[in-house]
């Protein structure tokens, strides 16, 4: 009993303790939060970044979604919901901190939620505060709520899908397009004829997903679906929205057509002399009536070829077809009660894919492997599949561990990234390359590599294609074109320092005006969260990087800080030698709020530049990198490590590196 009352005590003074708290925010309601008056144009919530009390009712366990080290919840608003806008996400980033009440909510569970209103790609949420921890106040408990009945075009596109997000709904009677896609996701579409996702943001669905015992149902298959609606526009407007059910329960089958995996080719690389054995495994509840391999060379109309069956196991052949023909093919089954699939699910090149391979008796070029022909899935057609290539090193052997990158040419498609813990390369080296072909997350890379060997050393490394930040960002027209190939981008600004903020991922965004794309620290140079170092309306001169892909975004991956020219530009005629290391005195001097660095050193090398207060406590590292002879100017904005300027006062600056070292003092005036 003495147990009993003292838990009840403590309850009550959390609950009067949130009270106090919370009063002094604003109390606004979901809607007020959610409501955007022209969501195709701009779907940020017009309370983005403002501290806010908001009622709402508990629509899961805060365990139950997928979101790393976090908790999270869906919720609605118990007093307007089924209304548009009333669905809403709490989020807790820091789980290690203690007083939030928020590991202890149940589902039907109503009350007051502190916190920040933010957005991660999209998806408006209340980030609970943690630093001190505001209490969420539970003052009742209710019955969920009945989903709302929507259809796939509803959820389709964001002037219409956008009043839904986090909302509790049910779809009736879809179909699935492609069960395949990148993040664990499968499309639908229903009598409406939009098109929506199904994703598994619920552990449930997660976690079979990881153990690679589960898969969306194949393509063709009908089923009705319950769950929350999730903004997952990590591709610029692709991919609006997700419908995300919370166990088997909220997916009910209604039919079930055959299921085709394991879908195999040989030869993977074929020549004009080569006949190709495509195999499948095909099963059904019932029995697997008839599959077919339909083939298209070089565009032309497909033809149809019956596959034989072994139990399981069905096979047919392509014939051999002359050189340089390119294939597309793909694989149909119905089953005994006439319910049909094909693999892949979404044939169409607008929002596709297609199995293809081109006939080579020369040997693939990386382009063969990396081009896409105009389908949406940028999956290689030679994935899985053992090739040899051939380009010259564009990376050094200690810019990325275990990995480099080789190019072809100076043209789009003719890049790659091989993951080689064995071989080290210097840059300009022209290998050739054996190993299997793999998608990572998005990315096409050579990994275990059988065999790699120097055909010729000290080539020059292909000149970086300028291309604009607008056309390499995610969405951008011409993003997959330079995947792993070398670029540059020129008179920069940083529109966003901390993308993924409250988190740091060491990214960064940059625009030349034609729009932003991130800038990712993959390199060994860039390691640890820099992007503190790169600070809003920050001028940068150029970025040379390699085209790359991760989390749902096209991105930069610099390989050494000689490849982001933060106004550390060469001035001296490059006929006319560095014969000497010297540090200037930086100008202006005193300034406010930036000043100029010049310095000039007579040999390559890694150097650093570091900015030191008057207790010799460092402030910020403007250089750590190597850099060649020659003489550059470096730019100090007046901010720290964490982008905060600093105060007025004596700061002192030190360049060191290959034997020299000194330091200069300088004064800031505010």
């Amino acid at each position: 009993m003495t147990r009993y009352v003292t838990a009840l005590c403590a309850v009550i003074m959390l609950v009067t303790l949130a009270g106090q708290l919370h009063a002094q925010y604003d109390t606004l309601t979901v809607r007020q939060i959610q409501w955007v008056p022209d969501p195709a144009a701009d779907d940020i919530s017009p309370h983005f970044g403002d501290t806010v009390v908001v009622k709402a009712m508990v629509m899961n366990d805060p365990r139950a979604l997928w979101v790393g080290a976090r908790w999270a919840c869906f919720v609605v608003d118990p007093d307007s919901f089924p209304n548009p806008w009333s669905g809403f996400f709490v989020i807790q980033h820091d789980t290690f901190a203690t007083g939030t009440n928020f590991g202890f909510l149940q589902p039907g569970m109503i009350a007051y939620f502190t916190g920040v209103v933010d957005e991660f790609s999209h998806l408006t949420q209340l980030a609970l505060l943690t630093n001190p921890p505001v209490p969420v106040e539970i003052i009742g408990v209710g019955s969920l709520p009945s989903p709302v009945t929507l259809t796939a075009a509803d959820l389709q596109s964001r002037d219409v899908g956008e009043q839904y997000e986090s909302f509790f709904v049910h779809i009736d009677n879809a179909t699935i397009i492609n069960n395949a896609l990148g993040s664990n996701r499968a499309s639908f579409t229903d009598a409406s004829g939009g098109t929506s996702f199904l994703d598994d943001y619920f552990w449930f669905f997660r976690n079979m997903f990881n153990q690679g015992i589960f898969n969306w149902p194949p393509a063709g298959t009908n089923f009705s679906v319950t769950g929350f609606v999730r903004d997952i526009d990590f591709n610029a407007g692709a991919e609006p929205y997700s419908v995300n059910p919370r166990d088997s329960m909220d997916l009910q089958i209604l039919t079930n057509p055959p299921v085709v995996s394991n879908v195999l080719r040989n030869p993977g690389v074929p020549t004009s002399n080569d006949a190709v054995t495509v195999s499948a495994t095909i099963v059904d509840n019932g029995s697997v009536q008839e599959a077919k391999v339909h083939y298209s060379v070089n565009w032309g109309p497909f033809q149809e070829v019956l596959m034989t069956a072994n139990a399981d196991t069905f096979s047919a052949v392509i014939p051999a077809q002359p050189n340089n023909a390119f294939v597309r093919y793909f694989i149909s089954a119905v089953d005994n009660v006439g319910d049909a699939t094909t693999f892949p699910g979404d044939t169409s090149q607008a929002t596709g894919s297609i199995l293809h391979y081109v006939v080579r008796d020369q040997g693939l070029s990386i382009k063969d492997v990396q081009f896409t022909y105009g389908y949406a899935d940028d999956a290689s057609g030679y994935e899985g599949y053992e090739v040899t290539l051939q380009g010259i090193v564009t990376t050094d052997s200690s810019d990325f561990v275990g990995s480099y990158w080789i190019q072809e040419k100076d043209s789009a498609w003719y890049g790659i990234w091989v993951r080689d813990n064995a071989h080290t390369f210097k840059m300009g080296d022209l290998v050739s390359v054996t190993g299997t072909v793999q998608e990572n997350f998005g990315v096409t890379r050579l990994t275990n590599v059988t065999s790699a060997s120097v055909i010729s050393s000290g080539n020059p490394v292909w000149d970086p294609i300028l291309v604009n930040t607008g056309d390499v960002r995610t969405g951008g027209a011409h993003a997959e074109d330079y995947e792993s190939v070398l670029i540059k981008v020129e008179n920069l600004t940083v529109t966003d320092p901390f993308p993924d903020a409250p988190s740091n991922f060491g990214e960064f965004v940059v625009d030349d005006g034609s729009g932003g794309v991130r800038v990712d620290d993959f390199s060994s140079a860039f390691r640890g969260n820099r992007d503190s170092t790169f600070t809003l309306n920050m001028h940068i001169d150029r970025i040379v990087a390699l085209g790359y892909f991760s989390f749902g975004n096209y991105k930069l991956i610099p390989r050494d800080t000689n490849d982001v020219q933060i106004q550390v530009t060469g001035i001296n005629d490059p006929a006319t030698p560095v014969e000497s290391f010297e540090l200037s005195q930086n100008y202006p001097n005193p300034f406010n709020p930036s000043t100029r660095i010049q310095f000039r050193v007579p040999v390559a090398g890694f150097y650093r530049l570091d900015i030191f207060n008057v207790l010799g406590q460092k402030v910020r590292t403007l250089l750590a990198g190597r850099i060649n002879a020659g003489s550059y100017v470096q730019r100090w904005d007046g901010r720290d490590e964490t982008g905060r300027l600093v105060g007025s006062g004596v700061y002192f600056y030190t360049l060191s590196g290959e034997g020299f070292q000194q330091t200069r003092k300088m004064l800031l005036l505010k």
